[in-house]
């Protein structure tokens, strides 16, 4: 089993892959957009586990991953005081601390919602937009 830890980035996004061992396999840099990352994952050895933290569009990345790898967790940003209180922070780090997170069995996952929920969560914001915008517009 491999274990890839994921800084995701919109434009760039660090890869960290450690062995069965918890030994530094691979180590790379993805500059572009997510789809690049995508492709760079399809060439991890398989089986393989992938770890990274909860941001915008995780659950679309969520869904992308569970394609490739065996087992998916997105780590919750808030319990990982581990990476946050660090003084040295960077992608790199950032997602070598994620892989060794994974190998331990120590993620603090959060819960993905299906893409029919989300969607639905989607439809309520936008409303509650429109609905501001028209109390806005009646203010004035």
């Amino acid at each position: 089993m491999y274990y890839v830890g994921l800084d995701v980035h919109e434009s760039s996004s660090s890869v960290e892959i450690l062995d069965c061992n918890g030994k530094l396999f691979k180590r790379t840099e993805v500059k572009g957009r997510w789809p690049l990352l995508i492709e760079e994952l399809k060439k991890v050895p398989k089986p393989f586990a992938i770890c990274y933290e909860a941001s915008c569009g995780y659950g679309h990345l969520y869904e992308q991953f569970s394609k490739l790898a065996q087992e998916v967790k997105v780590a919750h940003p808030g319990a990982l005081a581990w990476i946050f209180k660090s003084k040295r922070k960077h992608n790199r780090i950032d997602a070598i601390k994620l892989a060794k997170l994974l190998f331990l069995d120590e993620v603090p996952a959060v819960h993905v919602p299906s893409a029919s929920v989300r969607a639905w969560r989607q439809t309520i914001e936008f409303r509650q937009k429109l609905l501001r915008s028209r109390v806005m517009a009646k203010n004035q």
